[in-house]
């Protein structure tokens, strides 16, 4: 019979190619991993001798122990011959069509430790069957007579209903059991095979999805952008299900579900959802950003925010756009901008404070939006990312996956810093209180427009309102706080804490070696003003309506010119041949269509305000109407979505009018001014 205890030394002895061969290192490990073990007494120091029980070591050291000790046995008992057992029946994975390998590798945790227990109660009885001389008959019905005395390892006893998987966990076994499975133990001499013989059946086998020949009709009525109920799919489909094919093959509803909630989920959403939702869904590639270095790539995005704020012009409340810079490798927001829109002047102007501070990148990656893909950012020869040397690279429309890591920064950042605002509009904001805000806001300003006096309640729900010197500020804190916070997926410090990206980014500069090229003043003043190619009429130049004149152009009459001008200053522009040679500087010199110079800025709210009017134009002509007969109202829709609906489009993407440059704006110390 096998030990049921055992001391260190003992183990020591066995030399077992699963445990150290030492007694310390038996010792300590026992000591670690917890070992159940009692003490005697004993002529060793200290007086008492710890043994530890078999039954609570490792799996692997008490089956070594055994294939020890029956080894030891058999060598001293005589030989004793097998039966034959060619004549019974052995269960393998290859009679399904499947190699033992892929046999075990598909077996659930219940088939699996099933296995394993018959697999245990077989050793047993080879155990009797080798070592005591028994025969196979014999030593089977002694360890079924041991386990109806109760005298059987209570390790092997527990195993019993474990290896009854059809037998609804019964603390019996029959000899026939037993002796098909010690039959199949014997018969496959590789851990898979035994495990793959051994392993029950499954009781009842999937069918494939695919082989349900009504599924790829269903899926036909269900799988589409409307995103319509199960239930209602199914009344259509049933319906030509009974118009084309055989009526008792018609699945019931029940069914129909029970086989849908069975697809994954990217199936079951083809069609249901596109573009980037249905993306979000599929597998994707990882970008190691770790492989760059700082400057190398910058990532730019453009967003609303979140929140209404008092507009910088009329106060009223407003959501506007910003658009924010960070550096690839380093996570580091190094720039942004504020607008009343996506716009090429935004992104120049979080580009121009970026490169300011930390110099031009090799490359700028962003969407396909207008504010990141115009002339003034693309265009082959004026264009700023041209003249720079920054190589623009833009995603796949509707794939905002590829941008993920500036894509992750707003629900952290600006989304959460809306959130602090009682004016936050965006998902999870109560509807009630959303709406309550937006009427009382607008009652106050309706009565301060008519020179009424506000009263208590107009002005507290104003109050509530942000500045715009607020939002400013609170949006380059927010940055800065977010440049200063451990990011989780750049590495981690010497204490164990993750970089921040401000610290990341100096660390690998320094590690690299790197100094940032930053440009001068100058070539700031010059690099950063849009470009326009315009054609010199005698000396002229027109630019935005606004008339330019040298007398250096006289000897480029019709000769097409680059013209670069200052986004707030329309007194002057910079001209420019077309290989980029500076030719002279054109004052403004006479204005027919206006009595002052007009700047881009000036111009672009112009354009804006006039959206807004002919919008409101718009709601009028449609309440005037709506006074006529349906049939009348023909004309004043086929007006509206015929014309109107572009301009609005056309109108919404202007950008702000600009009271000033980026000073004001403490994100970095350069740009503050007192």
């Amino acid at each position: 019979m096998y030990l049921d205890m055992v001391s260190s030394s003992e183990l020591a002895e066995m030399r077992l190619a699963t445990l150290a061969v030492s007694r310390q290192a038996i010792e300590k490990r026992a000591k670690k991993e917890a070992w159940p073990y009692q003490e005697s007494s004993s002529q060793a120091r200290g007086g008492k001798l710890k043994k530890y029980l078999v039954s609570g070591l490792p799996a692997e050291i008490q089956t070594a122990i055994k294939e020890k000790q029956a080894a030891a046995l058999l060598a001293a008992a005589e030989p004793v011959g097998l039966p034959a057992v060619a004549d019974v029946p052995v269960r393998r994975g290859v009679q399904l069509g499947l190699d033992v390998d892929e046999a075990a590798r598909g077996l659930n945790d219940k088939r699996r430790a099933c296995a394993y227990a018959r697999m245990a109660l077989a050793q047993e009885v080879l155990k009797m069957h080798r070592v005591a001389g028994l025969s196979l008959k014999a030593a089977i019905a002694y360890v079924i007579g041991q386990l109806e005395a109760g005298l059987l390892p209570r390790q092997l006893a527990e195993l019993v209903p474990v290896a009854n998987d059809r037998s609804g966990g019964k603390a019996k076994v029959s000899a026939r059991s037993l002796l098909e499975w010690t039959t199949l133990y014997q018969r496959n001499d590789t851990a898979n095979g035994r495990l793959a013989a051994l392993a029950p059946k499954p009781t009842r086998t999937e069918k494939p999805l695919m082989s349900y020949g009504w599924l790829a009709y269903f899926m036909q009525f269900h799988c589409r952008p409307s995103a319509p109920k199960l239930a209602h799919s199914y009344e259509q489909f049933a319906v030509w299900w009974l118009a084309n094919m055989a009526v008792n093959d018609l699945p019931s509803i029940d069914q129909v579900r029970r086989v849908w909630n069975k697809l994954p989920e990217m199936m079951r959403e083809r069609g249901r959802k596109t573009g980037a939702a249905y993306k979000a869904l599929l597998p994707y590639v990882k970008r190691d950003w770790d492989a760059l270095r700082p400057g190398d790539v910058w990532i730019g995005d453009g967003h609303s925010f979140k929140a209404k704020v008092a507009h910088p012009v009329h106060g009223r409340p407003f959501k506007p756009e910003v658009t924010v810079i960070i550096d690839g490798c380093s996570r580091m927001a190094v720039g942004f901008s504020v607008s009343l829109a996506e716009s090429c002047v935004a992104v120049s102007d979080a580009l121009r404070i970026g490169i300011k501070h930390f110099g031009a990148p090799l490359m700028y990656y962003s969407d396909n939006g207008g504010g990141q893909t115009g002339k003034t950012i693309d265009h082959e020869i004026t264009g700023l990312t041209a003249r720079l040397g920054i190589h623009h690279e833009t995603g796949l429309p509707g794939n905002p996956q590829g941008r993920g890591i500036i894509e992750h920064l707003w629900p952290n950042t600006l989304i959460k810093l809306a959130r602090e605002y009682e004016t936050f509009t965006g998902a999870g904001m109560d509807s009630s209180t959303k709406n309550l805000m937006y009427r009382k806001l607008e009652s106050a300003f309706n009565a301060q427009e008519q020179g009424r006096e506000l009263t208590d309640e107009q002005r507290r729900y104003k109050a509530k309102l942000p500045s715009w010197p607020q939002f400013l500020n609170d949006v380059a804190a927010c940055l800065d706080a977010y440049n200063k916070r451990a990011h989780s997926s750049l590495p981690k410090t010497s204490d164990g804490l993750h970089y921040c990206p401000r610290d990341y980014y100096a660390a690998r500069m320094a590690a690299e070696n790197l100094t940032a090229e930053l440009l001068s003043e100058a070539e700031l003043e010059m690099m950063f003003r849009p470009q326009e190619i315009r054609k010199v009429q005698r000396g002229w130049l027109d630019l935005f309506n606004n008339q330019y004149f040298s007398a250096d152009l006289a000897a480029y009459n019709k000769d097409e010119v680059r013209v670069a001008y200052d986004l707030d200053d329309a007194e002057s522009v910079l001209v420019y041949d077309m290989d980029g040679r500076f030719l002279c500087k054109a004052i403004l010199n006479g204005n027919k269509r206006a009595a002052f110079p007009i700047t881009v800025r000036d111009q672009l709210a112009e354009k804006r305000a006039k959206g807004r009017i002919k919008r409101a134009e718009n709601v009028i002509r449609l309440a005037e109407a709506e006074k006529n007969p349906a049939l009348e109202q023909a004309n004043a829709f086929d007006e509206l979505f015929a014309g109107g609906l572009n301009q609005v489009i056309e109108h919404e993407s202007a950008p702000m009018r600009r009271t000033g440059t980026d000073d004001g704006i403490v994100l970095f110390e350069a740009d503050f001014e007192e």
